[in-house]
């Protein structure tokens, strides 16, 4: 099940959110929500989320910095930014952050829906790729150490007759 976190400083917006979506239906685990960055980034070090979606403006720690400090934690986490702003700079540092998208408010729920799932196929992909490439990294040593025996040399013959 992917893990989902949200951060969001009004409160309305967050519970409505929160509130819009059957998580566990729709196949989510929602692990939690906070009012800021600065109250999510330990929440985040502890349930390691899959998906981050985050307000860009907040007191304390933005969006954009939880963004940044969430992505050095985890370099696969999904990020996706709400924000009333349709201010380039904003979108451009999000993009700098790989964030998967850009959503604007008033957030349409299907639309915030249809995302969440595109959202969720990309995660789905990252986690495919990463044990693609550990079962590729397992196999190169497995064949290694194979290559690293020594060839099969003539049978020794203990017969003494």
């Amino acid at each position: 099940m992917v893990k989902v976190y949200l951060v969001e400083d009004e409160i309305i917006i967050r519970q409505s959110i929160k509130n819009s979506i059957d998580w566990e239906k729709e196949g989510y685990e929602f692990v939690g929500d906070a009012s800021d960055g600065e109250l999510a980034l330990p929440v985040i070090l502890k349930e390691k989320p899959d998906i981050l979606i985050t307000d860009i403006r907040m007191p304390y720690m933005d969006g954009l910095e939880l963004s940044k400090k969430a992505r050095e934690l985890n370099p696969n986490m999904v990020i996706l930014i709400i924000s009333a702003y349709d201010d380039f700079q904003y979108a451009r540092t999000a993009m700098h952050l790989q964030a998967f998208d850009y959503i604007l408010k008033p957030i349409d729920i299907n639309q915030f829906c249809h995302v969440l799932e595109n959202a969720v196929l990309h995660c789905n992909q990252l986690h495919y790729d990463k044990r693609l490439m550990i079962t590729e990294y397992l196999r190169s040593i497995a064949s290694q150490d194979a290559s690293d025996l020594p060839a099969p040399g003539p049978e020794l013959d203990l017969d003494p007759s």
